[in-house]
Formats: C-alpha cells, structure tokens, sequence
C-alpha cells in the first residue's frame, strides 16, 4: 500500500480517501451543537460542557473523541468492505516513562495503542494496512511525540489527525517552540532513527474548527532530510492560511 499525496491510500481494494474522510468529519463537526449553549445540532452528537474553577466556570468540552467517533461513522460508511478495530495495540513495544525524554521504541517494554487500524481480509487473514492516531488541541510534547514515534516505527502507513478548535498566529509555530508544527518537527527529527519502512509515508491532517480549515502533507522518509522547511520552524510565527509552501495544501469550507 502506498501513501499518495492527494491524502489516499492504496491497497488491493479500492483506494482509501482519508483526506474525503476527514473533509465530511470537518463539516460534520462544525455542525454540532453545544450544551453550553443549547444552540440546535444538526447531529445527535453534541459537545458537552465541563466545569471548572470550584464549579464557578463552564466551559465547552472539545476533544478527540468526537473527531474519532464522526471518523469512524464515515470510514464504515464509505469502506464496508474494510475492518477496523480501536485501541489497537501496536506490533512493536515501546517505553515511555514519566517525560518526553524519555519516550523510546523499547523490545524489553509493552505494546501501545493506536487510536484506530484499518484493516483489508485477505485469504482469511486480516492484515493491517493504516494506523490513525487523532490529536485535539495544542497538547503537550510528550503526548504528541508518543503517537509520532508510534506511527515511525510501525511498519504501515500513518495518518496523523489533529484537531484545533481555534487557530491565529501563534498557534502553529512560534518563537516559543509551543505551536503544533514546531512540535511535530521535535518529534518527527528526535525519533527519525526509528523509522521502519522506507516505502511507507504518514499523512499529517490538521483541522480548524471555527475557521473551517483543512491543512494536509505527507511525510516521507526522505522528508526528513528537510524537517525544518517543512514545518517552517525559522519562519517565526505564520498563520493557518499562509501554509501553501513545501508540499502542504489547504482547503476552506463555506
């Protein structure tokens, strides 16, 4: 199976389109109501409310899960002849301790686990071809750099899928090294050793809910000769809509 550029995948049976995938989970997800709010939702599925500051704040609850549940409706919708499974525990083992630096493709430590596989059947065996790890938030390092160093060093195909409620121009990279590109290109150069696979690639799809942005790239192991360019780490500071270099491309939905 070979990962293309236009976001699909191919394999002995039709070609896998995560990228239309994660285009219909954008415009699904910007139609779900609040319960904050209780503005009407086009889906049964709402984001909840959490309660903060001693039970003083309420605040809107946007995770991953409602990325990976609307995901998982529209591959089943579009695949039914593919299989999937979630919390798929990963072929290789790994150690991850308590920080970021101690995070390692480990043959003495345990299986991970993939947020999502996809699988094809083939003569009465099911054989992985696609891990998903999906990603809200601008979440800490150790977090972002655990699912990167597993998508590395499993021998499939990978997509990364993270979503952010909000974007501006610190958001994806700034001078502080807190923006969700200068994170993946940390992780992406720290664990480049680990990459299993020369022939395989991992798609990195990055969706704005409230502009109603889709960003999306390959990577490759020959990319990771350029990490720098790629995620545009002596840029300083851009904005989502900028991002029209270095084999990235971008899609507006109305």
């Amino acid at each position: 199976m070979k990962a293309e550029l236009n976001g699909t995948y191919k394999s002995s049976l039709p070609i896998i389109d995560i990228l239309q995938i994660s285009k219909s989970v954008l415009k699904r997800l910007s139609t779900l109501g609040y319960e904050k709010h209780g503005i009407y939702s086009v889906e049964q599925l709402i984001f909840p409310q959490k309660i903060q500051a001693k039970s003083t704040k309420y605040k809107n609850r946007i995770s991953e899960q409602e990325l990976r549940l609307l995901f998982i409706e529209e591959f089943i919708k579009v695949y039914p002849k593919l299989f999937y499974s979630i919390e798929t525990p990963t072929i290789d083992k790994f150690s991850f301790g308590k920080t970021y630096e101690d995070i390692k493709a480990d043959e003495n430590g345990q299986s991970a686990s993939l947020d999502m596989c996809i699988f094809e059947r083939d003569s009465d065996v099911y054989k992985r071809i696609l891990n998903v790890e999906f990603k809200h938030k601008n979440s800490g390092i150790k977090n972002t750099g655990k699912d990167i160093l597993k998508l590395i060093q499993e021998k499939q195909d990978g997509v990364f899928i993270h979503l952010l409620e909000n974007t501006n121009i610190r958001t994806l990279c700034n001078d502080g090294e807190t923006g969700v590109f200068n994170k993946l290109y940390k992780c992406f150069f720290d664990f480049q050793t680990s990459w299993v696979n020369e022939n395989k690639s991992i798609q990195l799809i990055v969706l704005s809910l409230k502009q109603k942005i889709l960003l999306y790239r390959n990577i490759t192991k020959t990319d990771l000769e350029n990490l720098k360019d790629i995620f545009f780490i002596e840029n300083g500071c851009i904005k989502i809509n900028d991002i029209k270099e270095n084999n990235w491309k971008i899609e507006k939905f109305n």
